[in-house]
């Protein structure tokens, strides 16, 4: 049975990545990387042949692929496996073989674009040969790291302090093959030390509760990172109180509190509440503001200003969709068109904020063009106002 079960699942997950990458890179986003990325290599090696060989260049260059080398593990396990799969765990070699070959697979991508980058910085200071021991001792890093991860799940030894420690010697071992190529001696004898330390405290049998929790994990990282870009109805919704918040919370009274107002307060609040809505937006902010201060030009800063503001307005509408239809009309009955109207006044007041955050990035980077900062928020709000309708035309054709 478990001879035949990993590739079913395998091309399952290839489906599920297949579908959401159609939403993800779609024709604006590919523009989008392909003008990002051509200015960044541009800027990357003007910037590079102004340099002189420092120890900052190869902290920069360890510490890029000291993040890159540490791969996930999806072994693609279900809940109902722990139970119907237990007789067989002594067949389960050739299942963990194949699921381990597919997750080194799936960070491949990274680790190319990661050593890349990496290259390009280390041409400034280094020899060939340092280089090509710099990006082998990274790939033998990136498997020990796999395999010792993988390890781990099946001891007592708590994840984050593997991730730690794996972090350490990935930084360690890179900045000091940098000074010296002898030190990849000491960099291999670290990998076999830590891993037989891993491979002697695991358990005598599997952990299955273990390993099923940490695909769940996985599996939920997956789609919340796949919730940037679009609505992800398989993640499982959460809550959270951020105190913080609570100040930008107005409590509706008198004539406020009615069918035509509470709405918009509920939006607010289911806002400030999200588990992963508001420090999305926080990170694609503070995303699209890097970039913006980093590339430096007045056509690129507007073209990737316009762009955050869509994916942002993009991921505000998921607000509309996955609360107007749940709990809220059912205890309080209203009319759609109440619900839509305070959904709009909503939208466009959250929107006209992040419009104002990019124009203040904008003019910080470019103070002399700051009155083309305008065009933002009319973007936000023409934006917005665009999606709004896709959404109710959407609701429309569900209810005829």
């Amino acid at each position: 049975m478990p001879d035949n079960l990993f590739k079913p699942r395998m091309k399952a997950d290839i489906e599920r990545r297949s579908y959401y990458s159609k939403f993800i890179f779609n024709s604006h986003f590919l523009i989008f990387l392909t003008l990002a990325g051509g200015v960044f290599l541009y800027t990357l090696l003007g910037v590079l042949q102004t340099l002189e060989p420092s120890l900052w260049l190869d902290m920069i260059a360890a510490l890029l692929m000291s993040i890159l080398l540490l791969p996930g593990y999806r072994s693609l396990l279900k809940p109902a496996d722990g139970l119907f799969l237990l007789p067989y765990e002594s067949r389960m070699a050739s299942y963990f073989r194949d699921s381990s070959r597919y997750s080194l697979m799936l960070g491949v991508s990274k680790i190319i674009t990661g050593a890349v980058i990496a290259l390009l910085i280390l041409m400034v200071g280094h020899t060939p040969l340092t280089i090509g021991l710099f990006i082998l001792l990274s790939f033998l890093h990136y498997i020990a790291n796999f395999h010792i991860k993988r390890s781990a799940i099946n001891t007592e030894i708590p994840g984050t302090a593997v991730l730690i420690t794996l972090f350490a010697v990935n930084i360690l071992s890179l900045m000091l093959l940098l000074q010296h190529p002898f030190w990849l001696v000491l960099s291999i004898v670290l990998l076999l030390l830590m891993s037989r330390y891993v491979k002697g405290r695991e358990h005598q049998n599997l952990d299955w509760y273990a390993y099923i929790k940490h695909e769940e994990v996985q599996l939920n990282r997956y789609y919340r990172n796949v919730s940037m870009f679009t609505n992800v109805s398989h993640i499982e919704k959460q809550f959270k109180r951020r105190k913080y918040l609570d100040p930008l919370l107005w409590k509706p009274k008198g004539k406020s509190f009615n069918k035509e107002k509470m709405y918009e307060f509920l939006f607010y609040r289911t806002f400030a509440r999200d588990y992963d809505l508001p420090m999305i937006i926080l990170r694609l902010l503070i995303l699209f503001g890097v970039v913006m201060i980093w590339i430096g030009n007045i056509y690129l800063s507007i073209v990737i200003a316009l762009f955050g503001i869509y994916v942002i307005v993009l991921q505000m509408s998921q607000i509309y969709s996955a609360q107007a239809y749940l709990l809220w009309p059912k205890v309080w009955p209203v009319e759609r068109v109440f619900i839509q109207k305070s959904y709009v006044t909503y939208s466009h007041k959250m929107v006209f904020a992040i419009s104002v955050i990019f124009s203040i990035i904008f003019g910080i980077v470019h103070p002399a063009f700051i009155y083309i900062a305008i065009i933002f928020p009319v973007w936000g709000y023409l934006t917005n106002r665009v999606f709004s309708k896709t959404v109710y035309k959407k609701e429309q054709e569900l209810s005829d």
